[in-house]
């Protein structure tokens, strides 16, 4: 019986600690919409995982943003849709239009997967 019980434990322990809670999630995505509506390119390519900054070149990165910030104006309000493949959808409204924004967070809370599109 020990023997069944260490390695559910150890399973059960390990998926806990790394799995991010809605409350990370929450927590990040009100960081990159204030970080957005401050114009504040930087501190959000800061909260990039190193594979993520290497697929998105950091001066890239903050044009495309700051256009955003231009055409669609500051964030109002987002809202959870639904998760797929592991990268969660979320409706994000801005003054002038509503994107979709797919986002995950690795183990260690940065953000591994960053995608805004037309809803």
């Amino acid at each position: 019986m020990k023997n069944l019980i260490i390695p559910l434990f150890t399973l059960f322990f390990s998926i806990s600690v790394f799995s991010q809670s809605e409350i990370d999630y929450k927590n990040s995505l009100d960081f990159f919409s204030t970080s957005f509506n401050e114009q504040k390119t930087s501190l959000i390519y800061e909260r990039f995982s190193l594979k993520l900054k290497e697929e998105h070149q950091e001066e890239v990165f903050k044009k495309m943003i700051n256009d955003l910030y231009k055409e669609k104006g500051k964030t109002s309000h987002y809202e959870f849709l639904m998760e797929e493949k592991n990268e969660k959808n979320y409706l994000i409204d801005f003054e002038n239009g509503s994107m979709l924004l797919i986002f995950f967070l690795s183990p260690d809370n940065k953000i591994s997967a960053f995608k805004i599109t037309e809803y």
